[in-house]
């Protein structure tokens, strides 16, 4: 057996392996493939979508640019590599990384999608609808793009353009929460909170402990004056997704509702620790009145930190 043969049957293993989702074994042939021809664009470009399911992103980033300097048109890798990019936080990067793929495939759904995705990071809404819409005139039946677009339209307050997309979700997917999601997202933006607890209501039929369905049902309970319900849906929120500032921080209204202080200072101090910003919203919010005499609002709400013991 040829050395080219070789290593062209550890990429088949490392590819194989991949579809398995056997990652450390698809590492492992792919990194003995590159041994032996370490100038194979290919061996890089699979080992590039190993480091990214891995989320090793600087690693797959880095064999995605070497996939490109053996081969500079290979689509897959600069593809890819954008996908990396953006993931990255570097969305202007990777918007001209999706140029460079669509002057050889202009018709590319995904590459269309994930471009929109970078020019929404970077808020511009009017270019990633324009991609969102030519996605959708070639895929018509992928759903995610629809999400997508559904989540523009909310965030530039086009709510009967959103709630149009929501529908036509659920038409095409009855199953599917991310329809009944959006379309309570439409109602809580518009105020109408128990039509929002409906929306979400449904959304959890379908899938019992989807987040942002838990999240915003909470939300939507608090404006309710449900704060039992609200709280314990924020609750069920925070046990998938632990690092959730907005659930703490909503939790923390709802213990303050409650006549909890204690508990509300808990959830308060676990928002900010996630995500500080918190703190300026939280001097501002009427709802935390009651804490404001407390020294562990005072304490959680300055910005200065304590030396640790050493």
């Amino acid at each position: 057996m040829g050395t080219i043969t070789l290593y062209e049957r550890y990429i088949d293993l490392g590819v194989k392996a991949i579809d398995e989702n056997n990652l450390e074994r698809a590492l492992r042939y792919l990194n003995r493939a590159l041994q032996l021809n370490p100038k194979s664009y290919l061996a890089y470009y699979n080992r590039g979508i190993v480091f990214d399911l891995m989320d090793r992103l600087n690693e797959a980033l880095a064999d995605y640019n070497h996939a490109l300097f053996e081969k500079p048109n290979h689509i897959g890798s600069q593809h890819n590599r954008a996908v990396v990019l953006r993931e990255l936080g570097r969305s202007r990067e990777a918007i001209v990384g999706f140029d460079q793929v669509l002057r050889y495939e202009s018709d590319n759904d995904d590459v269309l999608y994930n471009r929109g995705a970078a020019l929404a990071d970077l808020g511009d809404w009017k270019a990633a609808l324009y991609d969102y819409d030519r996605a959708i005139a070639i895929a018509p039946e992928k759903i995610d793009v629809r999400i997508a677009k559904g989540n523009v339209l909310l965030e530039t307050a086009d709510y009967k353009g959103a709630l149009q997309v929501a529908n036509e979700i659920i038409v095409m997917d009855p199953s599917s929460v991310d329809g009944f999601v959006l379309r309570g997202l439409v109602h809580l933006e518009q105020a109408k909170a128990d039509r929002a607890v409906h929306e979400f209501t449904q959304a959890l039929d379908r899938s019992i402990d989807d987040h942002s369905a838990l999240l915003n049902r909470g939300i939507a309970l608090l404006q309710l004056r449900r704060d039992k319900e609200a709280a314990l849906d924020l609750k069920n929120a925070l046990k998938n997704h632990p690092d959730c500032d907005e659930a703490f921080y909503q939790l923390a209204i709802a213990y303050v509702k409650l006549g909890q202080q204690d508990a509300a200072l808990d959830a308060l101090q676990s928002a900010i620790e996630i995500y500080p910003q918190r703190r300026a919203e939280a001097r501002k919010a009427a709802e935390f009145e009651p804490l404001r005499s407390e020294p562990r609002f005072k304490a959680a709400l300055s910005s200065k930190r304590g030396k640790g013991a050493g």
